[in-house]
């Protein structure tokens, strides 16, 4: 039986999940309207390729994530959702 905290934080998931794949579907078709533009202004944020070489085996960690304007709304809007609603 689920408590009504674990269904909470599926639906957070779920809105973050949803708020991210309509952000980029928006963002995408935006991005040719030129007073829409500034909704894909973004940056890309994260962490070079960091190698860990052990002679045996080499291990190569990167992480790259692409932020716009309009995900941070969308997600701002999925949180504002969650705490209004659940």
């Amino acid at each position: 039986m689920k408590t009504k905290g674990t269904v909470n934080v599926l639906i957070l998931i779920f809105l973050l999940l949803a708020a991210l794949v309509v952000s980029a579907l928006v963002a995408h078709l935006t991005a040719n309207v030129e007073w829409l533009k500034w909704l894909t202004w973004g940056e890309s944020v994260g962490l070079d390729t960091i190698t860990l070489d052990l002679s045996i085996i080499t291990l190569s960690f990167s992480f790259r994530m692409q932020v716009n304007a309009l995900q941070i709304l969308c997600i701002g809007l999925a949180l504002f959702i969650n705490k209004k609603f659940f």
